[in-house]
């Protein structure tokens, strides 16, 4: 009998090991509640510090708003309470700056606290020196320097007997705020998303960080002009300035046709003008020698076609003012024996400014003038409308020297600034900054300490050095109207960067969307918006390749000058640019040097324009503003 053999059948049903009773699930899980506990646990109660930051930043907002120097005081104070405990409740979480992805944003707010330590204790300092002008300036809470009976003249005077002590001050400010930039430069925005619960986190934080680095270049900036203002104001012994008044209505490479000229003396902070011209006076005296710019000559038929010697009044050719005014200064002399020491230049939007704080003013012989929208122009200044009747339509009824207005028109302002409550003194201030920061007001001296400190501020007009991308559009108008008043200037810039190779298309757009005016001059009309010709040159950095162009009428010429590459063409013999009507030009370069982590770019605006609007898009990012004054960018790549 065969032996049965005993088989054992494994059921299916038999029990598995259970995964989670394996050591290494339960490391794993023990590892993930770790990192939970011990980074984001701790980022919920860093949140909470950053809520009560941000709460306190936007007190002190409001605070600022009210212009009371004892509340900003005592909020400053509390918003630095609010930095000190965010930066403790930072310091036992150190490590996490060492895990992929969230570490970054620690560091981020490790920058963000110092940067804000900084900026307040900025702002402690600024409250310091400022108190003895607050009731000057419109601040309230401060010391006082003397009853509300005190007009514009004698609290300008006090300022300029104390401005000297301001200057270390000025300085302490400029180091902390510098400290400041240093910080919130490091800080990457594109880490962060578009939006958050409706709000824009990427935009706002770009935003922030440009206005941090602004206003410590400005204030780092500021230093030199204080240590020469006494100098500048009179102070030692009067000084005199030679007033370029530059129509922005037709507008010149530094700012606008230079249409008239005064002269203006400064004693101890107080002006009183001299005398006042037309430029076509000064010319008509003037015997020219030299043989004019190509582009006078070709461009701008009379008088260059009959005689292409350079006239006085179209010697402002270069975009660089103090280059400009090399060559103009000497050759005034030439024909005139008046002495300066300074040369300003000042354009339509100073006297807007002006006016607009002072309301009407009455001006001898001439007439009223004002900020109010007049509609024979469609909406511009009155001011502006009746300088230009005054200066370009044909009459028999008005005098010869018709342009001399500008002199009186200047007296008259004054005097009223002068004259001025101390209700209206703040409003004057800001319409002067405004106007020194957005160029419409230069300054030239051929004393070199004076000029030094005007261009370290940045308001002599100079095209600058830089070590990043650069762009300066300028245009000229040869028109004869004064079509700039209407023009609007839209700016695109798109960058391509490959293997660190950058290439830019730049596309500028101009639109006139204002009816044109009645040019019948026989008629005696005003001819203010007309067909628009324009010599255009684009400064780039030196060595830029020209690649594609197109909407020139002539062929573009590749040159450098000013140490930098230009390209320049022109439009308004065949299309010109009509009322109602729009221009497009396209320029496609590479830059000379290549670019690896940061995309540096520098936009320098030209004197006399009224804020372009620009656009700068680089690999999805996008940054758009309205320039006001120069302005640079810096984006990661």
């Amino acid at each position: 009998m065969e032996e049965i053999k005993k088989i054992e059948i494994q059921s299916e049903e038999q029990p598995k090991k259970r995964i989670f009773k394996k050591k290494w699930f339960w490391g794993v899980i023990l590892g993930l509640l770790a990192v939970f506990i011990l980074t984001f646990i701790p980022a919920f109660l860093v949140i909470n510090k950053v809520r009560a930051v941000y709460r306190e930043t936007l007190k002190l907002t409001e605070v600022v708003k009210s212009k009371d120097l004892k509340l900003a005081e005592k909020q400053i104070a509390e918003t630095k309470k609010s930095l000190v405990s965010l930066e403790n409740s930072l310091k036992p979480f150190f490590w996490i700056k060492f895990i992929p992805f969230i570490g970054g944003y620690q560091v981020d707010a490790e920058h963000l606290v110092r940067a804000g330590e900084a900026g307040l204790e900025a702002g402690e300092i600024i409250i310091r020196a400022v108190e003895p002008y607050s009731d000057i300036i419109g601040l309230t809470g401060g010391e006082k320097v003397g009853g509300g009976e005190k007009t514009a003249e004698d609290r300008i005077s006090f300022v300029v007997s104390t401005i000297d002590k301001i200057a270390p001050d000025i300085e302490k400010v400029g180091q902390k705020l510098l400290v400041a930039k240093k910080e919130v430069d490091q800080i990457n925005p594109k880490r962060y998303p578009e939006s958050f619960r409706g709000k824009k986190i990427r935009e706002s934080l770009g935003e922030m960080i440009t206005l941090i680095d602004e206003v410590a270049t400005i204030t780092s900036e500021a230093k030199p002009l204080f240590e020469v203002s006494p100098w500048l104001l009179g102070i030692e012994k009067p000084r005199r300035y030679l007033i370029l008044f530059q129509n922005d209505g037709e507008l010149r490479p530094t700012g606008g046709f230079m249409t008239a000229y005064a002269v203006l003396e400064v004693d101890k902070g107080k002006p009183k003008p001299i005398v006042s011209e037309d430029i076509y006076a000064l010319d008509s005296r003037f015997r020219p020698t030299e043989k004019a710019p190509e582009a006078l000559v070709k461009y701008v038929p009379f008088p260059y076609s009959q005689d292409p010697r350079w006239r006085l009044r179209d010697m402002n050719i270069s975009p660089d003012f103090k280059t400009s005014m090399e060559t103009f200064s000497p050759n005034f002399q030439k024909a005139s024996s008046l002495k300066y020491d300074g040369i300003v230049a000042i354009d339509t939007e100073v006297l807007v400014r002006f006016l607009k704080v002072l309301g009407p003013v009455g001006v001898p012989e001439w007439g009223n003038f004002s900020a109010e929208p007049d509609k024979r122009c469609d909406g511009c200044p009155q001011v502006v409308y009746e300088l230009e009747r005054l200066i370009s339509k044909p009459t028999y009824e008005i005098k010869v020297a018709r342009k001399a207005v500008i002199g009186p028109l200047m007296h008259s302002i004054l005097a009223n600034a002068l004259g001025s409550p101390k209700e209206k003194i703040p409003d004057l201030f800001e319409a002067v900054f405004s106007s020194l920061l957005e160029k419409h007001v230069l300054f030239y001296f051929p004393d070199e300490k004076v000029q030094e400190a005007v261009e370290s501020f940045n308001i002599a007009g100079r095209i600058k050095d830089y070590d990043g991308d650069f762009f300066h559009l300028n245009d000229t108008s040869f028109s004869g109207a004064k079509s700039n008043f209407f023009i609007k200037q839209e700016v695109e810039q798109k960058i391509e960067i490959k293997e660190g190779k950058v290439v830019k298309t730049i596309t500028i757009e101009y639109k006139n969307p204002s009816p044109a005016s009645n040019c019948n001059l026989e008629a005696g009309q005003l001819c203010l918006n007309a067909p628009y010709r324009d010599w255009f040159r684009i400064f780039v950095p030196k060595g830029a390749k020209l690649l594609e162009s197109s909407g020139s009428e002539v062929e573009v010429k590749a040159y450098e000058e000013l140490d930098k590459t230009v390209f320049e063409g022109f439009f308004g013999d065949k299309y010109p640019l009509r009322p109602q009507g729009s221009a497009k030009v396209v320029f496609k370069y590479e830059l000379p040097n290549p670019v690896k982590k940061e995309y540096k770019l520098l936009i320098q605006k030209q004197p006399g324009t009224d804020e372009p609007l620009y656009s700068v898009i680089l690999d999805g990012q996008k940054e758009e503003f309205e320039l006001k004054t120069d302005k640079e960018i810096k984006l990661k790549i």
